[in-house]
């Protein structure tokens, strides 16, 4: 944001040549004091429009997006940092797609980690295998087995509550993911239009701060 001073006299610039020094610090703790209340509203914002629009199961998730005041280089005014810790957290503001084969849970939704030891639980036991279904996809299936109770629970659960059943018997193959050989993933959020939106707010509040300097 750019700040503009008029002089109109040879005295007041005169005084601003003696203080501008201090005023400019002064200036920096305005501002990174209006950032820092808007940050707050932002944040609450940004993450309510993130909810919304996805569905969110982890709060974590929720948390990984945030707005904050930063005020790391001397020689420049704060700035506003509005992003997620999610690297990915991109791909659902913009859109994109991911090349790579994956493996999809069906279902319902399963943590990474989780997913990946169970699948690999299976894996380990032999009681997981591909067959092409009649669509022409590629499905992971493992059988109904006491001695894989444990890794194979949530997907039993998920799968009972799909199909509208109240048991699986004994040995039945159970579908617990499809192999894609890409994901396409559609712009879901649209956080840089809502941030746009509050900086007119954001400039006015920037320029309250300031003009109580003059008090």
């Amino acid at each position: 944001m750019k700040i503009s001073l008029s002089i109109d006299s040879a005295a007041a610039k005169a005084q601003l040549r003696q203080w501008g020094g201090a005023f400019r610090e002064n200036v920096k703790v305005a501002t990174a004091k209006a950032i820092t209340a808007q940050a707050v509203e932002i944040k609450t914002e940004v993450r309510a429009h993130v909810m919304a629009h996805m569905s969110v199961v982890k709060k974590s998730f929720l948390r990984a997006f945030t707005a904050r005041m930063i005020n790391k280089d001397p020689t420049r005014l704060p700035a506003l940092y509005v992003g997620a810790k999610v690297d990915w957290a991109g791909m659902h503001e913009y859109g994109g797609q991911i090349g790579a084969k994956m493996l999809i849970p069906l279902h319902g939704r399963v943590g990474r980690k989780q997913f990946k030891a169970q699948i690999a639980a299976l894996m380990r036991g032999g009681n997981a295998y591909f067959i092409k279904n009649a669509k022409g996809n590629i499905v992971l299936m493992a059988e109904n087995l006491k001695e894989h109770a444990q890794p194979l629970a949530g997907f039993k659960r998920r799968y009972r509550k799909a199909e509208g059943i109240k048991r699986i018997k004994r040995g039945a193959d159970i579908p617990i993911a499809v192999l894609v050989p890409r994901v396409v993933i559609k712009k879901r959020l649209d956080i840089e239009r809502l941030v746009e939106a509050r900086m007119p707010q954001l400039a006015i509040a920037i320029e309250n701060q300031i003009s109580t300097l003059d008090d």
